[in-house]
């Protein structure tokens, strides 16, 4: 059997061997055409495994190369099952992201709309690995949720659950977003320890937004599934369809 010009990829062998040409179909332009191609399909066989291939043999009058300082035509051959392409690292993170940390947004039905599409955005952002607006945007959700449900004041807790006393010895109650998370507790919006986590979440948004501090992908899908809980709680647990039944 006649052996192809060029050894291509077997993809039982896993590298490039050579083929012999089990049968061809040939096509070529006339004579007198102003371009001149050829285009042949070869059914090969490996010559040292035997495995099938089915290769592409290309050639026209742009397919050369410089070889030791003359121009030499090559003909350019393409084989199925086509050799692997090696991944890049851009490749290797994007596989490994949609595998470990790929999140799809939650579907609600009883967020309201302007916090749901702000809760959308944000999981875009972050399955786009914009990580510094999406701690912006969990920021906002939660500074949202206090828009949405008129909370505008409330006291600073430690985390052992006592209110903090400012240096006259008085509690501290604040209007700013810190004391506003815990206006969500005090209102039962949320539990304590849920007021903790959005506090976390809040100065990871504040060192994105203030200081350009970029937080993990690990964080921010930790964050990510804390929103989610307190979405949920928040708007859809009290209607609930078993509380119909």
């Amino acid at each position: 059997m006649e052996e192809l010009k060029e050894r291509v990829y077997c993809s039982r062998c896993k590298g490039k061997t050579k083929h012999l040409i089990i049968t061809s179909y040939k096509e070529h332009s006339d004579i007198d055409s102003d371009f001149h191609w050829h285009d042949n399909y070869h059914v090969a066989q490996c010559a040292g495994c035997d495995n099938k291939s089915f290769v592409r043999q290309y050639g026209d009058e742009d397919t050369w190369e410089y070889i030791k300082g003359e121009r030499e035509w090559k003909d350019i051959f393409t084989v199925y099952p086509e050799e692997p392409k090696e991944e890049t690292d851009e490749e290797r993170w994007k596989r490994k992201f949609e595998l470990l940390y790929f999140m799809p947004p939650k579907s609600f039905r009883h967020v309201p709309q302007n916090l749901n599409n702000l809760y959308n955005q944000t999981i875009n952002a972050y399955n786009s690995q914009q990580n510094i607006l999406c701690a912006a945007g969990l920021r906002t959700i939660i500074e949202g949720i206090c828009n949405e449900l008129n909370i505008k004041k409330g006291h600073i807790y430690d985390k052992e659950g006592s209110k903090k006393l400012n240096e006259k010895n008085k509690e501290i109650y604040t209007e700013n977003l810190a004391g506003r998370i815990f206006g969500l507790y005090e209102n039962g919006h949320i539990i304590f320890t849920h007021a903790l986590l959005l506090q976390k979440i809040k100065n990871i948004g504040n060192s994105a937004v203030h200081d350009i501090v970029e937080p993990s992908i690990e964080t921010l899908q930790q964050t990510i599934e804390i929103i989610d809980t307190i979405l949920y709680n928040i708007y859809e647990l009290d209607k609930h369809d078993l509380l119909n039944e």
